[in-house]
């Protein structure tokens, strides 16, 4: 029986700790709080509802509502699935800590911020992972952010996996935030990243148009599959070719989960440095300690002055220093 046949088909998201759902035939037309209700036992309807009011429940990307009736294919995720937690939230509690830690601001303003993320941090709090992320931060610097009830994730417009580093857009208040992500949704903010990949790759230019879903042997890892999956496109071009290794600058059309990871391993050439979807690691003589994956360039419509925005963010230190290292080779 194939994935889109399965009832309740269902998977947990190890980056996150979400819980995901695709609608089946079968639950077409049912409430959203009695289709929970059915796929969280240990939780009671009313907790079901302290949930969805609680802004921890999304359908397709977006805030749910309990009279909400399911549609073929639709994903509805629960970002937490206590009901304490929601009750919580759903009081005003803050799930997130503030928490004092460096930011590098590249660009802010009063209605948004670009941060030049580190890698090696996650950009909003899930289970297993509650400290010391992106969101933290924000949080114990403009508390504001927090005046939304039950936002676990307050101004968070699109995440950068936790070892890639580069240019993440954060916004001030719940309508920028919304305008941005109807933004992103319509492919309008481009988004540019330099990759170092395996191999020489022979074409100077191209681009990489396939969809990605879940892997259904691998759970926590994302795969080329017409099962369950979205469109999604990578655009790349040449920089630099070394002996063994190829600079890439690659430009996203989507923005699927891993998918420049999983696009460049479907060509044969994955992210030097990639532990998942690589070989983890460049050569015997040279070490990485993450991926060399960069978001390197935004460019974007401003939400209230219309007006462009692009910025930049050269590569950090250890990307650089193995880049220098290659060319002396």
């Amino acid at each position: 029986m194939s994935n889109c046949d399965q009832p309740n088909y269902q998977y947990n998201d190890a980056d996150t700790g979400e819980q995901h759902w695709v609608v089946q035939d079968e639950q077409v037309g049912l409430r959203l709080d009695r289709f929970l209700t059915s796929v969280l036992p240990d939780t009671s309807r009313t907790g079901v509802q302290q949930l969805i009011g609680a802004g921890v429940v999304l359908v397709n990307e977006k805030p749910g509502k309990s009279g909400y009736a399911l549609r073929l294919h639709d994903v509805v995720v629960v970002l937490r699935t206590s009901p304490d937690s929601g009750l919580q939230a759903a009081r005003g509690a803050s799930p997130q800590a503030a928490q004092s830690l460096p930011l590098e601001i590249i660009y802010e303003d009063h209605d948004i911020l670009i941060i030049n993320k580190a890698a090696g941090m996650v950009v909003h709090p899930a289970p297993g992972h509650y400290d010391d992320t992106l969101v933290n931060a924000l949080v114990a610097r403009y508390p504001e952010l927090q005046e939304s009830e039950g936002n676990l994730r307050p101004g968070i417009v699109h995440r950068l996996d936790r070892d890639t580093s580069g240019l993440l857009i954060v916004a001030k208040n719940i309508y920028v935030q919304a305008v941005l992500i109807e933004q992103m949704k319509r492919h309008e903010i481009e988004k540019r990243y330099i990759a170092l990949v395996e191999g020489n790759v022979s074409l100077d230019h191209g681009s990489i148009d396939a969809p990605i879903g879940r892997d259904p042997r691998h759970r926590q890892q994302m795969t080329i599959t017409t099962i369950d999956s979205r469109e999604a496109r990578t655009h790349f071009r040449v920089l630099e070719r070394f002996t063994r290794h190829t600079l890439l600058l690659l430009q996203l059309e989507t923005g699927r989960t891993h998918q420049i990871r999983v696009h460049l391993k479907a060509i044969g050439h994955p992210v030097v440095g990639d532990p998942v979807y690589g070989s983890g690691r460049v050569s015997d003589d040279i070490a990485l300690s993450r991926q060399f994956l960069h978001a390197y360039q935004l460019r974007l419509t401003h939400p209230s002055t219309g007006k462009a925005l692009e910025v930049e963010a050269p590569l950090p230190s250890d990307l650089q220093a193995l880049l220098d290292h290659l060319k002396r080779l």
